[in-house]
């Protein structure tokens, strides 16, 4: 093998282990049921500051194994506050525990585990820093120490909410309401234009062949024939009505109006209408009940909100927090993870 290869297989090799080792530094999981996989014997990453007033600590997880033997651990710390633990996974029984105080300077100490047969391990990082300045740790691993695989991170699984109209509300890690955000109104769709109706044109009527419009007829010209002929077509004058004939065919008289009783006209009755005017129909009033809410703020900052007309009942039993809907839905909190709970 030449010297060019050796060097590429050199290069090769140290960028492989700078990926191993920056996806060890980034990867950082905080959920017990989902670690880390340590692929090195190194571990390197910090802790950033929280806001004023907030107390959590913040936690890692990683995932190891040991052979039987022993196991050196060698920790290295500036401005951390906190724990080291390990574990075994089956059972979740400690091992050891490495308790740190932040100092000005780098503080370095070490820890030795001896195991009888090979385990599956637990790492436990858990603290904060006590100024505004990141906390950050290096830990180092020797001995029996067994590194995994390198595989994809399982990520733990997320919570998805349905959708309401209530505002946004933004708050730090304290649980401090910062700024609500209202909710962008949807913009409007553009409503289509309609098609208009096509226009049907109107036949126009076909021509009366039957009539032949070139035939004139001359005007008759009047003579004493024609006006004989026409004064004997004349009808007769009608015959005068006798008297008798004229009272039978004369109209008949308007019955006059009935007389008054005790000088005073009687009135006509009134006659009922047929159809009657149908009154409007009464508006419901409004459920006082739809503008008022129960607001239940957890400690993580996050918040839930029920209309008190779709709330049939709310209760606290045995720390436990019940919530019961119109609907048949039934939601518990528990009542350690509350902050508090208001009526607004």
């Amino acid at each position: 093998m030449g010297f060019a290869a050796r060097t590429i297989n050199k290069l090769a090799s140290f960028a492989f282990c700078i990926s191993l080792f920056a996806f060890a530094a980034t990867a950082q999981s905080t959920d017990q049921n989902f670690p880390t996989p340590l692929t090195t014997n190194e571990i390197e990453g910090q802790i950033k500051a929280r806001d004023m007033g907030d107390p959590r600590a913040t936690t890692y997880f990683y995932a190891f194994e040991g052979g039987q033997g022993d196991i050196f651990i060698n920790v290295v710390a500036k401005n951390f506050s906190g724990d080291i633990d390990v574990f075994t996974v089956e059972g979740m029984t400690p091992l050891t525990k490495v308790v740190l105080y932040a100092e000005a300077d780098r503080s370095e100490t070490g820890r030795l585990i001896y195991l009888r047969k090979p385990e599956q391990l637990l790492l436990r990082i858990q603290g904060r820093t006590p100024n505004d300045d990141p906390a950050t740790f290096r830990i180092k691993f020797g001995g029996s120490f067994i590194a995994l695989a390198p595989q994809k991170i399982q990520e733990a699984p997320t919570v998805v909410r349905a959708p309401t109209d209530e505002p946004g509300i933004k708050v730090n890690s304290a649980g401090r309401i910062v700024a609500v955000v209202p909710k962008p109104k949807p913009t409007p769709k553009p409503e289509e234009p309609k098609p208009e109706p096509p226009v049907v044109a109107k036949a126009e009527p076909a021509p009366d062949k039957s009539v032949n419009k070139s035939v004139v007829h001359a005007p008759t010209v009047p003579t004493i024939g024609n006006l004989k002929r026409s004064a004997s077509k004349r009808p007769s004058a009608a015959p005068k009505k006798t008297t008798e004939e004229s009272e039978r065919t004369a109209p008949a008289k308007k019955s006059a109006p009935p007389a008054s009783v005790g000088g005073k006209a009687a009135k006509p009755k009134a006659t009922p209408t047929s159809n009657p005017v149908a009154k409007p129909p009464e508006s419901k009033p409004a459920d006082a009940l739809a503008s008022i809410r129960l607001v239940i703020q957890m400690k993580d900052g996050t918040t839930f909100w029920f209309s008190m007309n779709e709330v049939v009942k709310f209760t606290v039993d045995k720390g436990v927090m019940t919530v019961i809907a119109k609907n048949g839905s039934i939601t518990r909190y528990n009542i350690l993870d509350v902050e508090k709970t208001t009526i607004q």
